[in-house]
């Protein structure tokens, strides 16, 4: 899908979100373990309202991006609420530019779906990441489940013109061309990851 019919979408859908944010959700307890590794100066693609702001602990400064003009507003409300340096950034993630080795931290939640090239994304999130440093994941992807998986692939084709989002994606087998993978917890039938991994050496 183009990046700019995906940002309408979610430019409508931000309010949605934006309800969401502060409240327990089924995803809240992934989100709370995962993002409790995260320290220094991180970034967060894909960040839509700031679901993720107040999660954070060990932090010195976050960069946030997200496409949406409307999702894009709520985080920089968010980002008023916390405690330290956060910047909140409206930027197609497939175009960003950083210079190499510059966080600590990288975290993704959920966006690997919608991207047209995620194995650019992920190759940039490796460069601006730092030797010895931190990306995180929680991704959804094709279910170890035989029966499920099909299911996906045949949903596939709707949800990804519909919404931009794919179903039937190999997060795990992306993420390990690409990355040293330290831990992996998969949840639901094998279609949801928490990933901490870090830069090859």
């Amino acid at each position: 899908m183009n990046p700019s019919k995906q940002a309408e979408i979610f430019d409508k859908h931000a309010r949605l979100y934006e309800k969401r944010r502060n409240k327990s959700t089924i995803d809240t307890k992934f989100r709370k373990k995962l993002l409790a590794s995260a320290s220094g100066n991180i970034l967060e693609v894909s960040a839509g309202t700031g679901t993720n702001f107040s999660l954070y602990r060990n932090v010195t400064s976050l960069t946030a991006v997200d496409f949406s003009t409307e999702m894009v507003r709520y985080a920089k409300e968010a980002a008023k609420e916390v405690s330290y340096d956060c910047t909140v950034i409206q930027e197609d993630v497939e175009k960003l530019v950083f210079r190499e080795n510059q966080f600590d931290t990288i975290v993704s939640t959920l966006s690997m779906c919608s991207y047209p090239h995620p194995d650019f994304v992920l190759e940039q999130m490796g460069q601006w990441c730092k030797p010895g440093g931190q990306i995180l994941l929680f991704e959804h992807g094709i279910s170890s489940n035989k029966v499920a998986a099909r299911l996906q692939e045949k949903l596939d084709p709707l949800f990804s013109e519909k919404i931009g989002c794919h179903l039937d994606r190999d997060i795990i087998g992306k993420v390990n061309e690409r990355f040293e993978v330290t831990r992996v917890d998969s949840h639901l039938m094998g279609i949801f990851h928490l990933i901490w991994a870090t830069p090859f050496k």
